[in-house]
Formats: C-alpha cells, structure tokens, sequence
C-alpha cells in the first residue's frame, strides 16, 4: 500500500534535537517526504494573576517563553499546506498523537472502522475516566438557547460545571459502575480529512486560548512558576457547526491510553494513593497486559494478572508478551493466526 504520511509539531525547544534524531536515523525507515514537521512558536510567559510578563531567570533582559499548546497544530498544518497536500494525494483520514503514549497507534485500525460506519467528521477516543482524575472529560453540553456540542471540558473545571448544572455533588462516580459517566479524553481525535480541511480553509485552525496556572497554594496569590496563554488541539468541535458529526469511542485504557510522563517519586505518591501512574512501570507492564488482552480475547488461556511493586510503584503483572503488528494489527488478523487458541496456554 501507500506509505502514511506522518507529520510531527515541534517548538523551539525540541525542533533541532527532533530533526538530527530523524537524520542520524534515516527516518527509521520512512522515505524521503513523508515525514513534514511543523514549527510552533513561543509565547511570553505570565508572572502573576496580573499578567505581568516574566523575565528569563538566565538573562533579565529577556522575556520567557514556553510553547503556546497543542492547538497550534491545526494552524500549522493549513497554513503550511500539508492537508492540501494529503488530501491532494488521496488520504481520507487524519489521527492526532501525543509522543508519551505507545498504545497510541494500536486503537487506530478499529477508531477508522467505527467513524467510517458512523460517518463522523470527528471521533475521540477515549477511556473510562475516574472521578478527579486529571484528565477531561467529553461531554454533551447544552446551550441556553437548545445548541447541543460534544466537547472535552478541561479536567480542572468539569467538578464546577457539574456543581453549577446537573450534579450538585460535582465530580462523583456514576453507582453503577465505579467510574465518572463522562468518558476520559486522552487527546488521540480522528478526523476526516476533507470536512476537516474545509472547515480550516474558513477558520484559519485557530484555537481558544486560555490560561491554566499552577498555583504555589491554596491562597492561589503566587504561581509554582510563570504561566503563559496556550490552546488544545481537543477544543476544534467548538469550532464546527451544529450539523457536524461528533462522536466518541471508548477502549480500555490499556489498550489505548498509558502514556509513560511521571517521575519516579511522583509515580510513587500517585501509587500511594492508588492513583494512575502513569510511569515507566506501568507503560511498560501495560504493554503486556495489552498483549494478553489480545490473546484472551482470542481464545488463549492465561493466568490471573498478580499486583506487584517495581521500585515502590504499583503495577498489574500479565505474562510478557509482546505482539507484533506483523502478526496482526487487529482482533480478527490475530485470531485468524491463532486457529487453536485452546491449544496455547501461558505462565506467569
């Protein structure tokens, strides 16, 4: 088949370094143009709750600035002419990835089939969520006057939203299962090619910008350090109007979401609390567990995963099993290479 074509953001901060690991690489053995990156740029940095503007702590002639967001990619893409390009040349759908989740590309296959029978210009997919996790949640949200939106509300103001509209507790668990009942957002969108860059030729991909300080303490008077104005790619469904298809898939989180971005001493507090990790022991432990998720549903034995701790980090062992996508990059491609499941059985 065609080769897909893969286009990575990057900002000043990482542009060189991402370019000469592609070079001294050879593009991991993609050809020559499929690979497009695409630049942001930075903006200043916010001091305090009055936006005074911050000066680099290493030259006070000098402003800060750190990286607008992953919403710039939209901007970036039309204004550089890459979704012409793909369009141009036959691609029908776009995925959007974040760099710290492996599982990310396993969903892809499924995510097509069920925005292809749904027809949607959107699909997000999604894990189950729990309450006060940081992470958003996609929700239908109603207008004053009846306009209806599928939207990522930001996991820092879906407990205020619930309290001042439908659940005066705020962000509770749902009874029946343990679990919020808004589906977890985890930034892996779908679109379809050609609504999306339409709808891009007529907004330009800009984004909202917003502001998201983390505060020193609960007087929230000084920051942990400078903040600056930034966007998300999740927001464009607020761009689209009302007749646009919006939807939403939910897959297991460990086949779809376990991006590996905590420090060990914060992966252990999180531990501690049995929170997510979302560490280098539990994205490497969930790449088995997914794995045999593949085979038991396939129709293989396996043992009962076992909790263990890997260097005071909580995680779920599952045999070691890796899958390569050769093998089958879907249930049914591996089930039809497995024709006597009940002839294999795995050890711990």
């Amino acid at each position: 088949g065609a080769p897909l074509p893969l286009a990575i953001m990057t900002s000043g901060d990482t542009d060189a370094q991402t370019r000469a690991l592609l070079d001294a690489n050879a593009n991991f053995g993609m050809r020559a143009g499929q690979v497009t990156i695409v630049r942001q740029e930075k903006v200043a940095c916010l001091a305090d709750n009055d936006a005074r503007l911050a000066a680099d702590p290493k030259d006070p002639y000098k402003l800060l600035t750190k990286p607008h967001g992953h919403g710039d990619v939209h901007y970036l893409l039309h204004s550089s002419g890459t979704l012409d390009a793909w369009l141009e040349s036959g691609v029908q759908w776009v995925y959007f990835m974040q760099d710290t989740n492996a599982p990310s590309l396993k969903v892809l296959p499924a995510a097509i089939g069920i925005s292809r029978r749904n027809q949607l210009d959107v699909n997000s997919v999604c894990v189950p969520r729990m309450p006060g996790e940081s992470i958003g949640g996609l929700m239908a949200l109603t207008h004053a006057d009846g306009r209806t939106q599928t939207a990522n509300v930001e996991y820092n103001q879906i407990d205020a939203l619930l309290k001042a509209t439908v659940e005066p507790r705020g962000d509770v668990a749902d009874p029946a299962t343990g679990r919020s009942p808004y589906p977890g957002s985890i930034n892996q969108l779908l679109f379809a090619l050609g609504p999306y860059t339409a709808q891009l030729h007529k907004t330009g991909g800009t984004m909202p910008e917003f502001v998201n300080p983390k505060y020193a303490d609960a007087s929230k008077t000084k920051f942990k350090s400078p903040t600056r104005l930034e966007c998300m790619m999740q927001d464009y469904p607020k761009s689209l109007p009302p007749s646009a298809r919006v939807g939403f898939s939910v897959i297991s989180n460990t086949t779809a979401f376990s991006p590996v971005k905590t420090n060990l001493a914060d992966a252990r507090a999180k531990s501690a609390k049995g929170e997510p990790t979302y560490s280098a022991a539990s994205g490497e432990a969930d790449v088995y567990a997914s794995a045999c998720e593949v085979l038991a549903a396939s129709g293989v034995r396996l043992p009962p995963p076992v909790h263990a701790i890997r260097d005071g980090v909580g995680v779920v062992d599952t045999p070691r099993v890796v899958i390569d996508p050769s093998f089958g990059p879907t249930l049914a491609a591996v089930r039809d290479k497995l024709p006597t499941p009940h002839a294999v059985s795995l050890a711990q």
